[in-house]
């Protein structure tokens, strides 16, 4: 195994949990927004979007080491 394949497989092994970790922040969020627009008087709904938005706070570090990410090779 080359060195520069060594270094892809890092970086791929560290891409898959942070991408994971915000994709599902995200998610978490519009389903929580979705569950509060559908029924905006249900203060019950309200508490899902609180912790939405506190999670969304929580992966702004995965998320950012995503966006910096650069693939290799190809064009």
């Amino acid at each position: 195994m080359s060195q520069s394949s060594s270094a892809d497989d890092v970086m791929w092994e560290g891409f898959k949990p942070d991408a994971a970790r915000a994709i599902r922040a995200q998610q978490g969020f519009e389903d929580a927004v979705a569950g509060t627009l559908d029924r905006p008087f249900d203060v019950s709904t309200h508490g899902r979007v609180v912790a939405a938005v506190a999670e969304l706070g929580a992966a702004v570090p995965a998320a950012m080491r995503v966006a910096r990410m650069q693939p290799r090779g190809g064009v």
